[in-house]
């Protein structure tokens, strides 16, 4: 055999005596032993070897990583804890039995201040006097242009 098709079977083969064929296996040791050319090129072949065994380990190990983190994901996601200060996520909750008394009495406090200050309950109606009625009787032009009625400020 010579050193040409020594490099060639190196390449089919590759640099394990285990698999090679017991037909050649013996001629090819005698070749590896007598030869510096040939002993050059089995020990690069199981260098090479050793690389794609340490890149097939590491992608072994990549691949196995692949599938722990895709069992993660694929697992449910725990559920979160809602902190009651946000106050818009807490109303999106269909759950009111703790929010519905605290917003009925909110809105119902709105709903008086704006009735009692519609109404005007701050005036005293038991006496009418020319000032009110004067108060009652002025024109937008007069409200924005005129002084005030009650204490005689300018605008």
């Amino acid at each position: 055999m010579t050193n040409e098709q020594l490099q060639i079977f190196l390449d089919r083969r590759g640099a394990d005596p285990e698999r090679w064929p017991e037909s050649e296996r013996a001629e090819i040791e005698w070749l590896i032993a007598h030869s510096a050319e040939a002993r050059a090129m089995f020990e690069l072949a199981q260098r090479l070897d050793m690389a794609l065994a340490r890149h097939a380990a590491a992608q072994a190990a990549a691949d196995a990583a692949v599938e722990r983190v895709l069992a993660r994901l694929d697992a449910p996601l725990p559920r979160q804890q809602a902190s009651f200060w946000r106050l818009p996520a807490f109303l999106l909750d269909w759950q009111f039995a703790p929010a519905w008394p605290r917003m009925a009495a909110l809105a119902c406090c709105a709903a008086l201040g704006f009735a009692i200050g519609i109404a005007g309950l701050d005036r005293q109606i038991d006496r009418f006097d020319r000032i009110t009625v004067a108060a009652n009787t002025i024109d937008m032009n007069s409200v924005v242009f005129e002084t005030e009625p009650l204490i005689g400020a300018r605008p």
